[in-house]
């Protein structure tokens, strides 16, 4: 399954249960306590729009781009979408249309973890950090490789047919071994420091957004609105502990790009 069948087929971007909201909440959170707070901004994933519109609403320039033309179009046909100041289609690594240092921050949510090789996501981390000015704001979501060990040991375990099972637990080896698992890649801490020292980026925090809970959403769905509350408190005040970051299925790195001087 590519990209473009994996969300029309799991309709990701129209999701709309608790883990998502609590999720969404998140990023909410830790985009309002890292990003400037105002100036040019590319979201560079935007998928239906959800983050460049609220961001927009305060008081971003917001230009937004996704791969999936379905998903500009949606963002075009917005009743808000004279709020954004732009609006295009391409790769979050394909950034020729805009100029050195166009943007005071940078962010693509969902495209780091599709690209599978290390020259796709230092492509993606060039282009993004070229647009960007000195002491700009990069953001980048990432997915875990301990998160998809554990889906393909669930995925495993629940195989009752030895064959199958068998299957289940060499894919689950080779998972391990390459972090990659069909389409998505799975990105260590040591990798998000070592982009940060090859690019001269001043590592602000990782934070996991999505934590090990999708074997938990019937239980979170029906929770009372008080204990849902409590768990988003919860998520949120833990979000930027680095063992939970390190584990999470799914979790934001952010970075300011340093004005780098003669001895760099």
């Amino acid at each position: 399954m590519d990209m473009f069948e994996y969300y029309g087929y799991f309709a990701e971007e129209t999701r709309s249960d608790r883990l998502i909201e609590a999720e969404n909440r998140i990023i909410d959170s830790l985009f309002d306590r890292y990003l400037p707070g105002s100036g040019d901004l590319l979201d560079s994933s935007a998928g239906l729009g959800r983050n460049a519109f609220r961001l927009a609403n305060l008081g971003y320039n917001v230009t937004a781009g996704d791969l999936i033309m379905d998903h500009v179009e949606a963002i075009r046909s917005n009743p808000e979408a004279d709020k954004l100041k732009a609006t295009y289609c391409s790769a979050a690594h394909r950034l020729s249309a805009f100029e050195n240092e166009s943007f005071d921050a940078v962010i693509t949510l969902g495209s780091m973890y599709h690209m599978r090789t290390k020259a796709e996501r230092e492509s993606l981390v060039k282009e993004s950090l070229r647009v960007l000015r000195p002491n700009g704001i990069f953001a980048f979501s990432y997915m875990s490789p301990m998160a998809m060990t554990f889906g393909q040991y669930f995925n495993a375990m629940r195989s009752y047919k030895t064959q199958d099972r068998m299957k289940a637990y060499r894919k689950l080896a080779n998972v391990e071994k390459t972090h990659v698992c069909d389409m998505f890649h799975g990105m260590t801490l040591e990798e998000m420091t070592d982009i940060s020292r090859e690019y001269g980026l001043k590592i602000l925090t990782v934070a996991s957004t999505y934590g090990l809970l999708y074997d938990m959403a019937d239980e979170i769905e029906a929770m009372s609105e008080e204990e849902y509350e409590a768990f988003v408190k919860c998520q949120i005040n833990c979000s930027e502990d680095p063992v939970v970051a390190r584990y999470c299925m799914r979790g934001l790195f952010i970075a300011q790009k340093r004005e780098l001087d003669l001895f760099d």
